[in-house]
C-alpha cells in the first residue's frame, strides 16, 4: 500500500465578474481509494473495478489536487483494510484535511435484526465466511471517529445501499442555486456523505457501455463510467447557461453528484434489464455541511444571497399556509400524497385533528399545489379546485359567492333565493357532470367548526349541510367534498346529511414527527440562505414543541419572531452573517414565553400611546375568557366587535 505525496493548494483564489471569492481553507484534500479485480475462495472476479479505481485517482489527482492512498487488489485483504481503518488513517487525518473514501469491489447484503447487513469483500474472504467480510457498520465506526470536517464516502459494489443502515437521517437535496453565503456554510459546516452505487437489494454491474454524449465510455462499470464524467464537469449543470456565462457555478456538490450519477446510470441500467439505484445518505456526524469538488476550469458564479426584509419572512406565525407559500411548507410532503390517495377514493373527505395540528395548512399548501403538478403533467386536467371557503355567519350565501366567482363551469346561477340557488347548483353539477365525466371538482370548506361557532342560524346550518350531503349523495363520480374540522366538534357536525358517509371519510392529522419538525424549522430558513447557530439549536426548538398538543401555531410564531429580532440586529449592525442565534432565542424566551413576551410588547407600546388602552385591553382580555365546567376556557372575539 503506498501512499502518494503531492502539494495542495491552501486557499484558492478565483476571479469572477462578481469580484474576488476566497475559498476556505482545506490543509489537504485526500483519498483512500480501493479496487479488487481478483478474488479467490470461491468468488467470482470482477472486470473493470481495479481500472475503476486506477483512472479515478488519476482524475484525483490532476484535476482535483488530491493526495491519495491506492490499494488493489492483492494488496486489498481485510488485515490490510482493517489496519488502515484503524492506525493509518488516524495518524494522518487532520481536522484541517478533507477525505474521500472510495471502493470498487464486491458487497452483500444479508438478513439482519434491524435491516440489512451489508458487507464489503476485501480480496482474500472466503465465500459463506462472515468473519473474512468487512462489515458496513465497522466501516462506519472507524470513519466516523476521524476528526475531519468533511468525508465523502463511495461504494460500488452489489448491495452499496445497505450502508444506509448505519444511519437513520434522510439527506435532504440542495438547492439549484447556491449563494456565496450558502457555500461558506456547505464549506464550514460538517459534511459526512455516503454514495452508493445501487440500493441495498440491487446488484452493481460490472460493465457496459454507457452511451454518454461523446459516445461509448468502455472499461468500467456503469456508476464509474458516470463518475468519472461528473467529477470532470458534467455534474456541474446549474444554473443554466445565461447572459454569456457557462451552465453549472464552477462547483460540484455531494448532492449534484449524485443526482447525475442517478439519471445516468439508473435508465442506462434498467434498459440492460438489471435496474441499478445510486443512492446518497447522511452519516451520524453529518450537520449542514456538503462536500464539494471545484469544476476543473470553470470560472466561479456564485450570486450574494437577496436581501431579507419583513415581507421575505419564511415563517407564517400564528397565520395559516396558502396556496402561494407552499415554496415553503415542509414537514408534511408524504402527508399530502396520503391525503390525495385518500381524496381519490371516495367523495367525502374530512380532515381532523386538534386545534394547532396544521389541517387548513394541509390542505391549501400541501394537498392543492400537489393536484395541481399532477394536472400539470397530464394532457388533460383531472381537477377543477374551489378556492377553500370558510362558512362564516351565512355558509350559504358564502358557498354561493364561491362557486360564482370561481367560474365553475356550470351555468350561471341567477336565481333569486338561496334555496332556488341551491337547487339551481345541484341541477347545472348534474349537467355539467354529463359532459366532464373524467373530471372532479374539489369543494373544500375550511374550518368547519364555524357552522357551530358563527352560523347562528340553525336552519340555514342544517341546509347547508343537507345541500353537501346532496351533492356527495348524487354525483359522488364527480364531486369530491373535503372538510377541515377540529376534532373537539365532530360530534356536532357529524350528526347531518353527511352521517352515512364520515366514517369512511375521517382522516385524521397526526403530529409531526421530530424529522418532520425539523424539516419545518430548517428548510423555509435554507429558502432565504439562513441558517441556525449552533447547530442544536434547532433539536432545542424540537425538544420544546415535540410533546406539545397543537403547539405548530406556536412554533412558527416562535420562528418569525426570531427572524424580524434578526432583522432589528442586521439594520442595527449588530450582525453580519444569517444565522438565528442562540442568543435570539434565549432573548426571546424560548417557545413557551415567545407569544407572552410579544403581548406584553404590544401592550406597553399601545399605553404609550394612550393610557386610556389600559382599561380597553383588560376589558378584551376578560372578552377572550369563558367559564365552562368550572374552569377557565378561550371564547373567541370577533374582530369587528373588539374595534367598538
Amino acid at each position: 500500500m503506498r501512499f502518494d505525496e503531492y502539494i495542495i493548494f491552501k486557499q484558492v483564489k478565483e476571479l469572477t465578474d462578481e469580484g474576488t471569492i476566497f475559498m476556505y481553507e482545506f490543509s489537504r484534500n485526500l483519498a483512500f481509494i480501493i479496487g479488487i479485480n481478483n478474488y479467490t475462495n470461491g468468488l467470482s472476479s470482477l472486470q473493470n473495478a481495479t481500472n475503476d479505481a486506477k483512472k479515478l485517482v488519476e482524475v484525483l489527482r490532476k484535476k482535483h489536487s488530491y493526495q491519495v492512498w491506492v490499494c488493489l487488489d492483492e494488496v486489498a485483504t481485510l488485515k490490510s483494510l482493517k489496519n488502515f481503518l484503524e492506525k493509518t488513517l488516524p495518524q494522518h487525518v487532520t481536522a484541517d484535511d478533507r477525505l474521500l473514501f472510495y471502493f470498487a469491489g464486491h458487497g452483500i447484503a444479508l438478513n439482519g435484526n434491524d435491516g440489512p447487513e451489508g458487507y464489503l469483500i476485501p480480496q482474500d474472504a472466503k465465500l459463506g465466511d462472515t468473519k473474512t467480510y468487512l462489515p458496513m457498520t465497522y466501516l462506519q465506526e472507524y470513519l466516523s471517529d476521524l476528526p475531519c470536517r468533511h468525508f465523502l464516502g463511495i461504494l460500488d459494489c452489489c448491495f452499496a445501499g445497505a450502508f444506509r443502515w448505519s444511519t437513520t437521517r434522510d439527506l435532504l437535496v440542495a438547492p439549484e442555486v447556491i449563494h456565496k453565503e450558502r457555500y461558506d456554510r456547505f464549506i464550514t459546516d460538517p459534511a459526512w456523505q455516503i454514495i452508493t452505487s445501487a440500493a441495498y437489494d440491487q446488484k452493481a454491474l460490472d460493465a457496459f457501455n454507457l452511451n454518454t454524449e461523446r459516445g461509448h465510455i468502455d472499461g468500467h462499470s456503469p456508476f464509474a463510467a458516470a463518475l468519472l464524467e461528473a467529477l470532470t464537469g458534467s455534474a456541474d449543470v446549474y444554473p443554466t447557461a445565461s447572459n454569456g456565462k457557462p451552465s453549472g457555478d464552477g462547483i460540484i456538490t455531494a448532492t449534484e453528484l449524485y443526482l447525475y450519477l442517478r439519471d445516468a446510470v439508473e435508465p442506462a441500467t434498467q434498459e440492460n434489464r438489471q435496474r441499478q439505484t445510486p443512492g446518497i445518505w447522511p452519516m451520524k456526524k453529518h450537520d449542514k455541511g456538503e462536500y464539494i469538488f471545484l469544476t476543473p476550469g470553470h470560472p466561479l458564479n456564485l450570486p450574494p444571497a437577496p436581501p431579507l426584509d419583513e415581507s421575505q419572512n419564511p415563517y407564517r406565525g400564528l397565520q395559516s399556509y396558502e396556496e402561494k407559500h407552499s415554496h415553503l411548507f415542509f414537514g408534511r410532503q408524504a402527508l399530502s400524497r396520503k391525503l390525495y390517495d385518500f381524496i381519490s377514493q371516495q367523495p367525502l373527505t374530512v380532515v381532523m385533528g386538534a386545534s394547532g395540528t396544521g389541517k387548513s395548512s394541509l390542505v391549501k399548501a400541501g394537498l392543492i399545489p400537489y393536484i395541481k403538478q399532477l394536472d400539470a403533467k397530464s394532457n388533460l386536467p383531472l381537477w377543477h379546485i374551489l378556492s377553500p371557503m370558510r362558512p362564516g355567519e351565512t355558509p350559504l350565501k358564502t358557498l354561493i359567492n364561491t362557486l360564482t366567482s370561481d367560474n365553475l363551469p356550470i351555468s350561471s346561477i341567477n336565481a333569486l333565493t338561496l334555496e332556488q340557488k341551491v337547487e339551481t347548483f345541484l341541477s347545472s353539477l348534474a349537467t355539467w357532470s354529463q359532459f366532464n365525466s373524467n373530471s372532479k371538482v374539489l369543494l373544500i370548506i375550511d374550518q368547519a367548526e364555524e357552522l357551530v361557532t358563527l352560523c347562528r342560524d340553525e336552519q340555514e346550518r342544517e341546509k347547508f349541510l343537507d345541500l353537501l350531503g346532496q351533492a356527495v349523495a348524487k354525483y359522488s363520480q364527480n364531486i369530491r367534498l373535503l372538510l377541515t374540522l377540529r376534532i373537539d366538534f365532530e360530534p356536532q357536525v357529524q350528526n347531518s346529511a353527511l352521517k352515512l358517509h364520515w366514517q369512511a371519510a375521517r382522516f385524521i392529522v397526526p403530529a409531526m414527527t421530530r424529522e418532520e419538525l425539523r424539516s419545518c424549522i430548517e428548510e423555509p430558513a435554507s429558502i432565504r440562505v439562513m441558517y441556525f447557530e449552533p447547530h442544536n439549536l434547532v433539536e432545542q426548538l424540537i425538544d420544546e414543541v415535540a410533546q406539545m398538543p397543537g403547539a405548530l401555531p406556536l412554533l412558527s410564531f416562535t420562528l418569525s419572531e426570531l427572524y424580524l429580532r434578526y432583522l432589528r440586529t442586521i439594520r442595527k449592525g449588530r450582525r453580519y452573517n444569517r444565522a438565528i442565534t442562540q442568543a435570539d432565542y434565549e432573548e426571546l424566551g424560548g417557545v413557551t414565553r415567545s407569544f407572552t413576551q410579544r403581548a406584553d410588547s404590544e401592550y406597553e407600546e399601545l399605553i404609550k400611546q394612550d393610557k386610556a388602552y389600559e382599561q380597553t385591553i383588560r376589558n378584551v382580555m376578560l372578552r377572550m375568557v369563558a367559564v365552562g365546567e368550572g374552569e377557565l376556557a378561550r371564547r373567541r372575539v370577533l374582530l369587528g366587535i373588539s374595534k367598538k
